[in-house]
């Protein structure tokens, strides 16, 4: 009896990362409402999920408060011409399907491969200007490249970000826990991939 209400138990270890991951969640839906601070909020969203998931002791809020603000104008250069080119894209996507055959046809699936590039590099984007501090050019660079380079990771994580989107079309409620999983399973894909970066 004293093992299911000891602290290192598994399950509570469990549900104490679940009450991390949502109230993260929260957060980042919360510091994204203005839409131009999705990078900053995106960036801090993985800074904490990475140092959870590293077990480092800290406070997740304190963590994405505090990445926050430091990455808040670079992110905002980062995420507001890359929310931009992301409605574009899908925009693009949208109309030419609804357009018909033939011509439109090929635009679609050019703007669709289009897209796959481009959600490649912003899922890496965002976890790498969390822990490194380099120009935003160098990081699109370097995330674009990664994404490339480790095209198995990147397929797997674009499987999960579809997976945890089509959740909450299910499940609107989701919202609040869904992306935090998301987070989550992405920083366990892409830890290996940061941590070879410093050597």
């Amino acid at each position: 009896m004293n093992s299911l209400f000891n602290a290192d138990n598994p399950f509570w270890e469990g549900m104490g990362r679940l009450f991390d991951l949502f109230l993260l969640n929260l957060m980042w839906v919360i510091h994204c409402l203005p839409v131009f601070t999705i990078g900053p909020a995106t960036t801090a969203f993985y800074y904490a999920v990475i140092n959870l998931i590293s077990k480092e002791e800290h406070s997740v809020t304190k963590d994405f408060q505090k990445s926050f603000r430091l990455n808040f104008r670079q992110g905002i250069r980062l995420g507001v011409p890359l929310t931009a080119t992301g409605i574009f894209l899908l925009a693009d996507i949208v109309m030419s399907f609804r357009a018909g055959t033939g011509i439109y046809t090929f635009f679609m699936v050019f703007f669709a491969i289009i897209f796959m590039v481009y959600c490649f590099t912003v899922m890496y984007v965002f976890p790498l200007l969390a822990k490194f501090d380099r120009s935003g050019r160098e990081l699109l660079i370097l995330a674009f490249t990664l994404s490339i380079r480790h095209l198995g990771r990147t397929l797997l994580m674009l499987l999960v970000l579809a997976l945890g989107i089509w959740s909450c079309h299910l499940l609107p409620g989701l919202l609040f826990l869904s992306f935090g999983l998301v987070a989550e399973l992405h920083s366990i894909l892409l830890l290996p991939v940061l941590e070879s970066l410093y050597e």
